[in-house]
Formats: C-alpha cells, structure tokens, sequence
C-alpha cells in the first residue's frame, strides 16, 4: 500500500475514503462435525476513520497536501470470534486494484472457512497466530508492531511500518480502520545525510511489539505495552547506503505515549535536535509532528553511534580465533570508517574476539576471558556512555554469565585482572545468562579525546550491538 499523509484544517490523518460493494448472501455450511455454521462474508469494504485529528506543529517547513492510497495486492488480517477461540490465526484479506485508489474491496480467497461473528481487522497483514478479545470492553488484539527499524519513503511513509485497526459487529460488511500510530516529519539540509535515529528515555517505548486496546464505543486504539520487547529510540534510512533529498518530506512512524524525557533527533550519529520534554508532554495518536528542516551543527553536542553485529561480517574481519592480536578493523557507518581493535591479554595464543557467524547467528564474540575490543577514539570528543546488548556465544553456550567492564589498560597476562584500570562507571557488570538477554549501560565519567578505551571481558560473552556516545571535550 502506496501512503502518503494529507493535512485538513490543520489536521493530521488518514482521508476517509469509501466504495460499494455486492454483498454476498450467507449460506448454511455443514462441517464434519455436522454442527450447522453460518458463513461469513466474503468480502469487505474498506474505509478509513472520517474524523480527523489536530495537527500539532513543532517547527516550520512546507505544507504538502499528498493523498492516501490502496495498491494492488494490499492484504488485511481478518480475525472473526465465530473461531471461538482468543488465539487464532488470521485469514487474509486481499484487495485487487487496476490502479492506486483512495477505496478499495478486500475479499477472501483461502481454503479456510471464514464464519459470520464480530470481526477484528489490521493492517499490515500479519500469517501468525495471536491473541484476540472480540467480546469485553476493552476490545484486544495481540501482536501490533510499530518498527524500531524504518525505512524512509521520499514524500510519504512506510507502508509497513504504520498499524491500523478496525472493529465491526455480526451482520456488517464495512471496516473502518483507524490509525493506531503518530508521525514525525522532517526535512533535511545536507546532502550526505544517510539515515539517523529518534531517541527518548528510557523508560519511553516509541517502537516494539505492543497490544492494541480498543474503546468499545470509540473503537479507537491505544497501543500498550506488555510481555513483548519495546524500545525507547527508532532507527531510519532509505536503504543504509543512499543519501535523503534535502527539501523532500519524510516520515517516521512513531508509538503514542507520555514522554518523561526530551526528544533526540540524530542525523549520521550526530545530535541536530532537542525537542524539551516541557514543550512537547506526549506523543498523540493520528497526529504528525512537524519537526522541521534538520541541519546538523558545526560541532554537534553529541555523537550516538551504534553498531549492529548481527548482520553479516563486513569485509576484513575475522570470523574465528587466529593471530589478529591487536589488529585494528574499520566499521563504516554514517560514510565514515569508525577504528575497532581485536585483542587479548598478554600471552594468550589465539585472539579471541572475532565477529562470530556460526549459530546461534551473527554476533561479536569475546570467546575467552580477558580478551578485548578497543572502541573507536574521536578527536575533540570524549566517550562518555557504552551500551551493550547480550547475545548468546554459541549455540551450546547459554548458561554461562558474561562479565564485562570498560578500560583503559590491556594487562599482561591472564593472571593481571585490571582491577584497578576500570573506568569510572566503567566497573564489570555480570550480565543475564545468554539466552536472558538484556541490555547494560555503561555511564564513563573522566573520559578524554585520546585515550584507547576498550570493552572488557573478564568472563567470556558476545554482544549483539554496541552503542556508543561521545560528546565535545
């Protein structure tokens, strides 16, 4: 589905949009159990919510008037309680378009039974089995997503990315889907720009897996949080390697919530932005943000770099133990080569930290204790903040509890703990077991510009991705 967002009286949302359709009459279906079923319909018309939301504006650019669209092949989940369980699979919803239109016709074309009940409906599609409520105030369904990865779309948003719900009872053939997200937009000045990230506090989930609660009058959504991952910052670019349009209109999809912290834009790593918590209380659904044109600062105030090891090895590194003691190898990001050194204590035989691809996946792996990974040095800024997510070391590997801290010694030998070369904040922490998870944050006090720092491992670990923050010295 081809969207792109129109502005209404200063308002921001979805443009209600409607068609006929053919109703299909019901008919009596006998299964093997030979309990009499009433088939549901077939077929739906699409519309979307006719009520309009106020646009809230934080800063100032171009009042573009784009549309929203349907496209050829869009697919919607339908869930219906004649199913008579709350933990069921969706049956898909296909509409079939000769071009983009505004309305649209999903019908069903599966070998399964879809029987006459109360419906649930969203969008995207989603093939898995979740949880559903059809009958108690408030109406529910598991499983709702709004990516913590997104990718930028000039002029409009992923399609992807942006969860609607709709609600309708027996008998009815209409689906009023309702957007369950906000959105910020942006522009940007330079033409560099590869991709960045919006962050807030921690305690603030703005992307994950959420639940969607339904009023039951209003039937609008609101997205909670529950026993699924969420995130408190969102990552986006077109494609990691192509640079954004300056004066073009982008999108991000974002989680309404109550906000606790100030709002961060970084573009290429770099902080362009801070939108103050007391101008800016909550994120509101069906409202898009206007943040402005973005442009980075001649010094930014801040550097938020992360690096991913899940995906596959770049280029050069080494995938398993050997003789790169203390070599050095380059993660490109944001179009700048950042320096990582692969090392061990004195006198061990084989290095072993290495970029690790065997199962149980990708990872960065400190494969022995007292091995170490020296973090990229940045003239003119200090690193100030590690933070490190836990990944399991190998397949067999998911008991042990890895410890790691921040130094700036490498000991000579393995009997040497650098007990008294941590840095302050810097201290080990005994990480959750592997298959646990978890994320552990390092706050670096008395850092400096030229000085090598480097994760420790005093107990062997691996690390799905490691984030760094650097201010000016």
């Amino acid at each position: 589905m081809k969207h792109s967002i129109i502005f209404l009286s200063a308002a921001a949302a979805l443009v209600l949009a409607a068609c006929t359709q053919e109703i299909v009459p019901q008919e009596q279906i006998v299964p093997e159990d030979n309990t009499p079923v009433v088939a549901g319909p077939t077929s739906f018309k699409v519309t979307f919510e006719s009520d309009p939301d106020t646009k809230t504006v934080i800063g100032l650019n171009g009042d573009g008037k784009p549309q929203c669209f349907w496209e050829n092949g869009d697919d919607i989940s339908l869930y219906t309680s004649a199913d008579g369980s709350t933990t069921v699979e969706g049956y898909k919803f296909t509409t079939t378009l000769s071009a983009n239109s505004t309305s649209a016709t999903f019908e069903f074309d599966d070998a399964k039974t879809f029987q006459k009940g109360n419906y649930f409906a969203t969008y995207p599609f989603r093939a898995d089995v979740r949880g559903v409520n059809y009958g108690t105030s408030p109406y529910r369904i598991a499983a709702v997503d709004v990516p913590k990865s997104q990718k930028l779309v000039a002029g409009t948003y992923d399609k992807k990315a942006c969860p609607m719900t709709a609600f309708a009872p027996e008998g009815s053939t209409t689906l009023e889907f309702k957007n369950a997200a906000a959105m910020l937009k942006f522009r940007v000045s330079e033409s560099n720009i590869l991709g960045g990230q919006v962050i807030v506090d921690k305690a603030d989930a703005i992307s994950g897996r959420f639940l969607a609660e339904l009023n039951t009058s209003t039937l609008i959504p609101n997205l909670c949080t529950y026993n699924q991952p969420y995130y408190n910052y969102i990552d986006f670019s077109i494609d990691g390697s192509t640079a954004l349009s300056p004066g073009t209109d982008y999108y991000i999809v974002v989680r309404p919530t109550e906000l606790t912290s100030d709002l961060k834009i970084y573009l290429n790593g770099n902080l362009v932005k801070v939108i103050n918590k007391s101008l800016f209380p909550a994120i509101e659904r069906n409202k898009i943000y206007n943040l402005g044109t973005l442009t980075t600062p001649a010094t930014p105030l801040e550097k938020h770099l992360t690096f991913d090891f899940t995906i596959s090895p770049l280029t050069g590194w080494p995938t398993t133990s050997g003789s790169h003691h203390g070599e050095s190898r380059t993660y490109p990001l944001y179009g700048i080569d950042y320096s990582f050194i692969l090392t061990d204590c004195g006198g061990a035989t084989k290095c072993q930290t290495y970029w690790a691809k065997n199962d149980p996946g990708y990872r960065l792996a400190l494969a022995a204790q007292y091995r170490y990974f020296g973090l990229p040095v940045i003239s003119g800024y200090k690193l100030i903040q590690v933070i490190c997510v836990n990944k399991q070391l190998s397949a067999s590997d998911s008991t042990s509890k890895p410890k790691m801290g921040i130094t700036h010694t490498i000991t000579s030998s393995a009997a040497a703990a650098p007990d008294n070369h941590y840095v302050s904040g810097g201290e080990v922490q005994t990480w959750n077991t592997p298959t646990g998870g978890g994320t552990y944050t390092y706050d670096l006090i008395g850092t400096d510009d030229a000085t090598q720092y480097y994760l420790y491992a005093l107990a062997k670990g691996a690390v799905a991705t490691l984030t760094l923050t650097y201010v000016p010295i």
